[in-house]
C-alpha cells in the first residue's frame, strides 16, 4: 500500500504506478515585525524608551505629560530600593516557631501495618492488576 505525501503531486499523465513529482518548494515564511498602520508612535513613548531627549518630548507632547512620567519614574525607582527595616525583620523571625511543627513532617512518622490490612492491600492490588490486564487484552 502506498501513501501519498502532502508534498507530492501526480503528473497530468499519471496512471497506475507512475512516479510522483514533487511540488516546487514555496518561499519559506519567517516571522517578522509588521508596522501598525494608522497609528504613529508618540514622542512621549520614544522619550520613555530613551530614544528622544526630554526637550523634544516636552515640545511635542506637552510639559505636563513629561513631568507626570518623570515623577512616576522617580517614585518607581524609590520603591524599588525600599527594604524592610531591621526591627521588622527581627520581629518576624522571632515570631517563627523554633522547632518545626510535627504535623508538617508526617512523612517521617513510622507506619504500622497489621497483617489483616496487608492482606486487604494485597487483594486490592491483585484485583486492580487483573482489571488492567483484562482492559489491555
Amino acid at each position: 500500500m502506498m501513501l501519498d505525501d502532502a508534498n507530492f503531486e501526480r503528473s497530468e499523465r499519471t496512471t497506475g504506478r507512475e512516479p510522483l513529482q514533487r511540488k516546487e518548494k514555496a518561499e519559506q515564511l519567517y516571522d517578522r515585525e509588521v508596522p501598525l498602520t494608522g497609528t504613529s508612535r508618540s514622542m512621549l513613548h520614544e522619550w520613555l524608551d530613551g530614544e528622544v531627549d526630554v526637550m523634544r518630548a516636552s515640545e511635542s507632547e506637552g510639559a505636563s505629560k513629561v513631568e507626570l512620567w518623570t515623577r512616576i519614574n522617580a517614585e518607581s525607582e524609590m520603591l524599588r530600593r525600599r527594604v524592610t527595616p531591621i526591627h521588622v525583620q527581627q520581629r518576624i523571625m522571632a515570631s517563627l516557631p523554633a522547632t518545626p511543627n510535627t504535623a508538617s513532617s508526617w512523612w517521617k512518622q513510622q507506619v504500622t501495618i497489621t497483617p489483616v490490612s496487608a492482606l486487604a492491600i494485597a487483594a486490592g492490588l491483585l484485583a486492580a492488576g487483573a482489571l488492567v490486564i483484562t482492559m489491555i487484552g
